[in-house]
């Protein structure tokens, strides 16, 4: 009980949802600013044939990005290994790379346990590996539920340095249950910018002076249905199609819910209409035999046999 104490009073000290010390959110807000107002300024000054023209090869830079991102789907064999079940090849062995920096979108209720039950079926001890949990402003229950996770980490690993570090982010949640949808592109906008900060703010557990810029993005975002999953997947997306953040980085993992035996979510429905998810998993044989490329992810491989 002392150590989940702990803990919380840990996560709570360390759920930032500030800008903090690193500005590349403000700058990015500025320079998107910028871009609208010399829009405005080019529409005055030129005729409709430049506009037109630049506006054509902006749009066919963006296109030819996502296809060159896009275009190479992660391996579905290495998929089906990572989520076997024979206690062998279960969970790829990392502990030798310089950095291994996971980045964990919590939904609330039943994704959160869903999330969790990932984290705890596939976690491996190991000191260089950094885990960023990412929760919707006032989702409390997610927050404790976090910290009695990390209290159970803390306890099986032989010591502080084994289990890692990590750290919480909050962000405005993306849609509410039942809110109108013409008024959602107000709120994912907002929780847009707060994911922009969140996936490049870097760990203050893990210092540039000690580990250069190893932790400075995430190197896989799993999320499992939140409409605040598909927001930071896409403002990931967005990041690595400007050059702003490397293409090795920011790899996204999306698990359909439980839930969902013969039907995407308006989630999944998102991520697998733009492709922009590195693997795509479904938890029932029936959905996966609809969706070719998708990675068939049965629920025991995730909750374990018992």
């Amino acid at each position: 009980m002392e150590r989940l104490a702990d803990v919380q009073e840990y996560l709570r000290y360390e759920a930032r949802h500030d800008l903090g010390r690193d500005d590349f959110a403000v700058l990015f807000a500025l320079g998107f600013i910028c871009v609208l107002i010399s829009s405005v300024i080019a529409f005055f000054c030129f005729s409709w044939s430049q506009i037109t023209a630049a506006v054509c090869v902006f749009v066919g830079f963006l296109i030819w990005r996502h296809v060159s991102i896009t275009r190479e789907p992660y391996p579905p064999q290495r998929g089906r290994r990572w989520i076997s079940d024979d206690g062998n090849t279960s969970v790829p062995d990392t502990s030798r790379l310089p950095a291994v920096y996971f980045f964990y979108v919590l939904g609330s209720g039943g994704h959160t346990t869903e999330m969790l039950d990932i984290i705890k079926q596939k976690f491996r001890p190991q000191a260089n590996q950094h885990r960023r949990y990412l929760v919707t402003i006032g989702d409390q229950d997610s927050l404790s539920r976090v910290a009695r996770l990390e209290a159970q980490i803390h306890n099986a690993c032989a010591g502080d340095n084994t289990r890692g570090t990590l750290d919480t982010f909050q962000v405005p949640r993306a849609r509410r249950v039942h809110q109108p949808f013409w008024t959602a592109p107000l709120t994912c906008g907002l929780t847009a910018v707060y994911c922009i900060n969140a996936l490049t703010r870097e760990p203050e557990m893990r210092p540039r002076a000690r580990h250069s810029t190893q932790f400075k993005y995430p190197h896989v975002i799993v999320t499992n249905g939140p409409a605040t999953g598909f927001v930071v997947c896409a403002v990931a997306h967005l990041l690595k199609m400007l050059y702003l953040v490397p293409d090795n980085r920011l790899k996204m993992v999306y698990v359909e819910s439980w839930a969902r035996s013969r039907t995407l979510s308006l989630t999944g429905r998102l991520f697998w209409r733009t492709n922009i998810a590195n693997m795509f998993c479904v938890q029932h044989e029936e959905l996966a035999q609809r969706l070719d490329g998708a990675v068939y992810l049965p629920a025991p491989a995730l909750r374990g046999s018992g």
